[in-house]
Parts: structure tokens; C-alpha cells; sequence
């Protein structure tokens, strides 16, 4: 799997706009005016002509696209025509190049699925988050169940792969309801499933004052994954269940540390060892994409050992884990073996048992964090 992306740049589209903000989302984004909107494609125009300098004849070539937010499909038809055109201007999209994009079941119409099958468009990941409609009003979501339920018809009806966000951790989320979720959307075909346990971060509503009724969803994690092995969904990922071959690609690139290109507002991205990042407010975007600089706001240089532990955390959070010949093909040896030397003190039944492999077994994924804490 991780030969595969060698030679690839894969790009992210930051698209910060949303109805209203989610109490628990630290994700940066803001309610959006018509006007916002223009200016933001304006100066995402401006921002893709200034990296497609540095590439051989203007053009950026892609493996994979990635348009998340925020919620992209807050726009228009009319205003994603015009974000079609200013990505296929200056990226080359090879055949067989995955396009993925968020969407919320309250803001995706048939034109949005009509102009994403013109395009090309693969992927549509759905921001479910729960099939319960008190669960959904607890989040704050825009949409209730029966919405979600239309949405993941449309999606699977219009022939793109489908995937889906579910939350665990929940106020009042039963076993039961927990399982309802589950068992919900994978009634519609979906081909891959994404699941987060609700963390209250620093700097959002929910991180200040958090609502009562938040647990460790330890069990719900535990039963997912339990479950939906059962179902034919392959946990390839820490948070992450796909059917054979649908794994998302665009996420695999940041696992494996591949260069990203990444635009928008807040966005970050990646190049040979140097970590970059936009402008996070809005305004500061703007005026930052004017400029000879571009719309980057800072970059890392990450020095040696510490982008190998980051190497190795980051691979095992997949199935595929650390390649032993790739990594000592790559990496210092020395720093490899005294990293290797440092998780062989850890339980044998956190790894699976693959010779020249490095990978966390089902357990293994479920205390994730405490293992990675040790390779910091």
C-alpha cells in the first residue's frame, strides 16, 4: 500500500463556510455570505496559480482531492461550477485520481450530485454523525434522521462510493442506539465508515463548558469493531472501516507521510519533510493570497528523529503499519532500532503478528494513544 503513493502529491481543499457552528467542532469556519463566498474562490484562484508557479508548466498533477471544510456543500450549483473551474485550470486530475468531498445531509441537493458526476467526483463523505434525531439536536446538527436517510439514498443512487461520519461518547447513547447507528447507514451501502469518540477541545463552546453526559466510549468503540468485521468492513484505520479497496486514499497520504498540497483558509499541508500552513482567519487569508508569499502563514522543518517518531506513530495507525524494509530503506537505522527497541516493551497482543511488520492489532488500536505517548 505504501508504494503505491511514491510518487504522488495529493491535494486538500479547505472550503471554511458553514450554516452554523457545531458547539464541539474545532475546525476552523464561519457563517458565510454570498460575498464571502466570492471572495474566498477569488482568492483560492489566486492561491492555486501561486503554488502552480513551482510546478512544470503551470500544472499541479494529483493522485488525490480532497474538498473538505467547513461544508462544501453550502455552495451553489453556480458557485461550485466556478470551484470546478478554478481547480481544473491548474491540476492535472490522472486517471484513476480519487476526488472526495464533505457534505451534510441538510445542504446536498441532486444538482450538487449532477454536477459532481460531470466532473468525475469518486467519493462522498457524509457528515451523519448519529441516526437519532435527540442525539443529532444534543450536537447541534442541522439535520435530523429521516434527512440522513435521504441523503445516503441520493449519494449510493447517483453510483459514488459512500462513506459516512458516526460520533460515540454521546449524552444518552445507549449500546442500543449505538448499534441503531451502525446497522443504520450500512442499510444504504455504504462502502466506508468513519467513527469518532466526541472530544471537547480547547477553543470550542463544548472545550469551555462541557455539556453533562460525555463518557469514555471505550465499549461503543470496542463493539464497532467487533461488528462491523462482521459485516465486511476492514478496520484500515485507527477511526476508520472500509469494504475491500475503498479505503480513502486522500488519508492514507497524510498516514504515510506523502506530500500534500493544501489550500484554503487554515489549511496544512506537507512537502519533503517540511510541514507548512495557511492564514486561519479569513481576512488574513485574503490579503496573505495578494502577496508574493502566498497565503502560508509558517512551516516546520522537521527535524531528524522526530519526523521518523512521527513517521512510525502515524503508520501504525493503519493495518499496514511500519514496513520494516521500507522504513530501514528510509529512515536512520539507529533511530529506527531504538524507536522498534522502545515499543518491544510493550504487550505483545497490542501488535499483530507479522514478521517484517510493525502493526497494531484490534486491542492494540483500541489504547492507541498510550502506545503512541511512548514514541512521542
Amino acid at each position: 500500500m505504501e508504494k503505491e503513493y511514491n510518487n504522488s502529491l495529493s491535494v486538500y481543499v479547505h472550503v471554511p463556510f458553514c450554516m452554523s457552528k457545531c458547539p464541539y467542532c474545532a475546525f476552523y469556519s464561519r457563517v458565510a455570505t454570498d460575498d464571502d463566498i466570492s471572495l474566498y474562490l477569488e482568492a483560492l484562484s489566486r492561491e492555486i496559480e501561486w503554488w502552480s508557479s513551482f510546478f512544470p508548466k503551470g500544472r499541479i498533477g494529483a493522485k488525490t482531492l480532497y474538498i473538505g471544510g467547513g461544508t462544501p456543500t453550502l455552495f451553489s450549483a453556480y458557485q461550485w461550477e466556478r470551484l470546478i473551474s478554478i481547480l481544473d485550470h491548474r491540476l492535472d486530475l490522472s486517471l484513476g485520481c480519487e476526488i472526495s468531498v464533505e457534505a451534510n445531509p441538510g445542504s446536498i441537493t441532486k444538482e450538487h450530485l449532477r454536477l459532481w458526476n460531470d466532473w468525475g467526483l469518486t467519493r462522498v463523505s457524509l457528515g451523519v454523525q448519529s441516526l437519532h434525531n435527540d442525539e443529532l439536536k444534543w450536537l447541534g446538527r442541522a439535520h435530523d434522521s429521516d434527512t440522513a436517510r435521504k441523503a445516503l439514498t441520493q449519494i449510493k443512487d447517483a453510483g459514488f462510493d459512500l462513506s459516512a461520519d458516526l460520533l460515540f461518547g454521546l449524552s444518552g447513547q445507549s449500546m442500543r442506539k449505538w448499534y441503531d447507528s451502525l446497522s443504520g447507514v450500512l442499510q444504504y451501502g455504504v462502502d466506508h465508515l468513519s467513527l469518532y469518540q466526541l472530544m471537547l477541545e480547547s477553543g470550542t463552546p463544548w472545550g469551555e463548558r462541557p455539556p453533562e453526559g460525555v463518557f469514555n466510549g471505550y465499549p461503543h468503540y470496542r463493539f464497532a469493531q467487533w461488528y462491523l468485521s462482521h459485516k465486511g468492513l476492514d478496520q484500515y484505520e485507527v477511526a476508520s472501516f472500509s469494504r475491500q479497496g475503498k479505503w480513502c486514499r486522500h488519508n492514507i497520504a497524510y498516514w504515510y507521510q506523502k506530500n500534500v498540497l493544501a489550500l484554503g483558509p487554515s489549511a496544512w499541508g506537507y512537502f519533503n519533510g517540511v510541514r507548512y500552513w495557511n492564514h486561519k482567519n479569513f481576512s488574513d487569508y485574503l490579503i496573505a493570497t495578494e502577496s508574493e508569499e502566498g497565503a502560508t502563514a509558517g512551516f516546520e522543518c522537521l527535524e531528524e528523529e522526530k519526523k521518523i517518531r512521527e513517521a512510525v506513530i502515524l503508520a501504525t495507525r493503519t493495518k499496514w503499519g511500519v514496513s520494516l524494509n521500507n522504513f530501514y530503506n528510509k529512515f536512520n537505522r539507529k533511530i529506527l532500532d531504538s524507536i522498534l527497541s522502545e515499543l518491544s516493551e510493550i504487550p505483545k497482543d497490542l501488535f499483530s503478528k507479522e514478521e517484517l511488520r510493525v502493526a497494531l492489532s484490534a486491542k492494540g488500536m483500541r489504547v492507541g494513544n498510550a502506545i503512541w505517548e511512548r514514541i512521542v
